[in-house]
């Protein structure tokens, strides 16, 4: 069978190919890459075995613009790459091609692709840019920017052009948009955000109905298409935020300071003003360019113990205090609506860490959705589906937001690992019969999620749901999203720190100034939108695995003082060199290797046959921390 789509590397050294139909993605082994490079269009020939579908790449339908970070090593006469990830060839940098870079420079590099068919043994490349990080940055984090190719520091020409723009004269911006400063709006975001993109407000209108204000950083207005801002922010495409640190998509002084609402300040934005009936129906919904002044800044953790009646307000304005209550009532119903149509809700925390005054690790926790958190999840989504829902009203293309449904596979593995655990039989059944219909999934799927809340397994059923599920991504072609049970979604409320947002921004720009799009224009934006959808889709995976790995670095910095101790967990997975317990807390896992194991029989994926007794994935278990790499990142787990 061939089938066609993108080639994305992992860093072991394989790779897997993206299709955009509802293909599921193929596995590449390195000896299948042919000459293939990460982000290319390639074409497979794939087969069916037992753990899904295997290929090789067969031809290079579309170069993709691939860059890789390494280490620059001069020789006599070329230079030399060493990758911080595994990489298939030889880099070779000639002479002429090395920019500035000196021996021992961290670099990025462009690789040049290669003629030949056959997979390659060299392959050359130039330096395009100087990885610099700042000398106050912590090893752990130096090491994961290297790794992932993250540029922290600006570029001089681009940090120019950020202080150049950032200067915005309101009276003559007034003069083309609705002026909303006197319109009560605030932010709500954690305590260490510094870069605030969203204000919300709710205002009663004659007839009992609320109008909820959603207005989002008019960052369009600054970074405009193909300059050096832009080119530089699609090259970043997120923001990535560690615990002590954030390597933004913008230079600071856009996302800190003149892009960012802060309270009491004149900002551009985008308004999207929303109008809802008592129970949360929408009645009618508008897009408009204009300026505001944020009346406030709340923070999570001190709204959210006052919606839930735990704390007195942290503001003393009253207005705020009305519109903020009155936005958690509406929320709740939105909530309700939502979930009633089908939207999957399970609660995953969200896990944190904090850090003592001299930067070590002090406290790995939950940071468990409030009732403030959810009010902004559910005003954001809102914005987000009714941007949607104007453009494609007005026939414009889109970035859209995609999450296909699962599997059949992956449904059917989830049953039986919920069986192993001995979950109720008619939620199983009723997954089995929702997956063999392909109707009614998202209800089964959280029948069960709800079946286990409060129970020491909450976390692992959650967990497995969202291993069966598969990832939202990016596209110019709209195939709903799953997960939301929505027919068609994107991303728009967070230009500062997220560039599909920033894309359809300018989309809706362009209608509410022409009013319609031109044939011309609209096949533009489509292979535009074709080529970048994918682009982006592959970074944010490289950012989460970025902010995940740092994480990992920080679990396994606070268990090195806890060798010794004993914690109660779950067992997540059973493979054949050992079993993965997650910790109840702290939200921790690590691994019972086989080797301590004595002489237990494994058999892989479902139990761990010991003298007396059974282990099946799903048991709740005691193990002591035995060993802990805080360089790798990894935790050794013995059985008590």
């Amino acid at each position: 069978m061939k089938v066609t789509g993108r080639l994305h590397w992992n860093i072991k050294g394989f790779a897997f190919v993206i299709c955009d139909n509802s293909h599921p993605d193929i596995f590449i082994p390195p000896e299948g890459l042919c000459n293939a490079l990460d982000g290319d269009l390639v074409e497979v020939v794939a087969r069916k075995d037992k753990k899904g579908f295997r290929g090789r790449v067969i031809s290079v339908i579309e170069r993709a613009d691939t860059t890789i970070t390494g280490i620059y090593k001069r020789l006599k006469d070329k230079g030399m790459v060493e990758p911080q990830i595994l990489f298939p060839y030889t880099i070779i940098v000639p002479f002429g091609a090395e920019l500035d870079a000196k021996n021992g420079d961290i670099v990025i590099v462009k690789i040049a692709p290669p003629r030949a068919k056959r997979k390659p043994k060299a392959i050359k490349a130039r330096v395009i840019q100087k990885l610099d990080i700042p000398v106050e940055i912590g090893d752990d984090l130096k090491s994961v920017a290297i790794k992932y190719g993250l540029p922290w520091i600006f570029p001089k020409d681009v940090e120019a052009e950020a202080k150049k723009v950032s200067r915005i004269d309101i009276k003559t911006e007034l003069k083309s948009r609705q002026d909303l400063r006197n319109r009560l709006l605030f932010t709500i975001d954690s305590r260490g955000a510094r870069d605030f993109d969203d204000a919300v407000g709710m205002d009663m209108l004659p007839g009992d109905i609320h109008r909820l204000t959603v207005a989002i950083a008019d960052v369009s207005h600054l970074v405009r298409k193909g300059s050096l801002l832009d080119k530089e922010a699609f090259k970043r495409s997120f923001s990535v935020y560690f615990p002590e640190a954030t390597i933004p998509m913008l230079p600071k002084v856009l996302s800190n300071e003149a892009m960012s609402l802060n309270p009491g300040e004149d900002r551009l934005a985008i308004a999207v003003e929303i109008y809802l009936g008592p129970k949360g129906r929408i009645i009618n919904y508008n897009c408009f360019e204009a300026v505001i002044r944020s009346a406030a800044r709340l923070t999570y953790e001190e709204t959210g113990p006052f919606l839930e009646g735990k704390a007195p307000p942290a503001i003393e304005n009253g207005k705020v205090i009305s519109s903020l209550r009155n936005l958690h009532k509406i929320a709740g119903y939105l909530y309700k609506r939502r979930k009633g149509k089908g939207s999957l809700d399970f609660d995953l925390p969200e896990i944190g860490v904090s850090l003592d005054s001299t930067g070590q690790v002090d406290e790995v926790f939950k940071r468990e959705r409030d009732p403030a958190c959810r009010l902004i999840e559910e005003a954001m989504l809102i914005t987000n589906q009714v941007v949607c829902k104007f453009l494609d009203r007005h026939k414009a293309p889109v970035l859209y937001r995609i999450h296909e449904p699962p599997v059949k596979e992956d449904l059917l593995t989830f049953s039986t690992i919920m069986k192993e655990i001995a979950l109720d039989k008619r939620l199983i059944s009723t997954l089995k019969r929702a997956t063999n219909k392909g109707a009614g999934i998202n209800i089964a799927l959280q029948e069960i999620a709800d079946s286990v809340i409060g129970n020491p397994i909450e976390a692992f059923v959650h967990q497995q749901i969202l291993r069966a599920l598969r990832q939202a991504k990016y596209s110019d072609i709209n195939m709903g999203h799953f997960g939301l049970a929505f027919d068609a979604y994107l991303h728009f409320t967070s230009p500062i720190r997220r560039y599909p947002d920033l894309v359809n921004h300018r989309i809706l720009k362009h209608v509410l100034r022409a009013s319609s799009i031109s044939k011309k224009d609209y096949n533009k934006w489509r292979k535009y939108l074709k080529r970048i959808g994918s682009e982006v889709s592959q970074r944010e995976r490289l950012t989460d695995d970025a902010m995940f790995e740092v994480l990992k670095l920080k679990k396994a910095a606070y268990m090195r003082r806890h060798i010794g101790d004993v914690f109660t967990g779950v067992v997540s997975s059973i493979l054949g060199f050992g079993m993965f317990v997650e910790l109840t807390s702290p939200p921790v896992d690590g691994l019972v290797p086989a080797a301590d194991m004595g002489n237990a029989r494994i058999i892989e994926g479902k139990y761990v046959k010991m003298k007396k007794r059974t282990i099946t994935i799903g048991d709740i278990v005691e193990v002591r921390v035995a060993r802990v790499d805080p360089e790798r990142g990894l935790i050794d787990l013995t059985l008590v």
